[in-house]
């Protein structure tokens, strides 16, 4: 969390909508540069990412969650009437962020990190959050669970899986606790 507050705050304007979308969707860069305002419904709660600008060339939903939700309105008060969601000050779409995002990590220190890392970065937190690997998959647009399995390091979830167990028998198990009576 640290990274990503100093990458945030190191972010230039236009930077920082593009890269919270990220982690909070999963999206790739290009989805995030090619979206527009017409794949954006605030009333669904609902981005569709067209399969023109998607990698498997299928349209698929991405539920928009309540911190983006209010990103998007924001946005879209300031947008003028754009097309994109993600414009330069003068409205043309953003076509790279190459060079802003290389800026960012520079100046918060960061090592190491590619745009696509963010994509993984929403996986893992969906997955250590509790939710369904099949849902993850289709949000990150995967035909495959194996790839989304890839993109998920549920560390802290492994912990959480096997505490569960313990809290299951705790009630229903009479457990030996001498040494003797595990003979071990």
């Amino acid at each position: 969390m640290d990274e990503e507050n100093r990458l945030l705050n190191e972010s230039i304007g236009y930077l920082r909508p593009i890269i919270f979308t990220a982690l909070n969707t999963g999206m790739r860069r290009g989805e995030i540069l090619g979206l527009k305002w017409s794949d954006i419904d605030l009333n669904t709660n609902m981005i569709i990412v067209n399969q023109t600008n998607s990698k498997s060339k299928k349209e698929r939903k991405i539920p928009i969650n309540s911190v983006l939700r209010n990103l998007l309105i924001e946005l879209k008060l300031k947008s003028d009437e754009n097309l994109y969601v993600f414009t330069d000050d003068v409205g043309n779409p953003i076509k790279s962020i190459r060079s802003a995002f290389g800026s960012a990590i520079k100046k918060a220190g960061v090592s190491d990190l590619k745009f696509h890392d963010l994509r993984h970065t929403a996986a893992t937190r969906m997955v250590e959050a509790g939710a369904n690997i099949v849902a993850i998959s289709k949000i990150l647009g995967h035909s495959d669970i194996k790839t989304t399995m890839r993109y998920a390091h549920p560390e802290d979830s492994l912990i959480d899986a096997l505490e569960s167990l313990g809290k299951f028998g705790k009630n229903t198990t009479n457990i030996a606790t001498n040494e003797n009576e595990l003979n071990l």
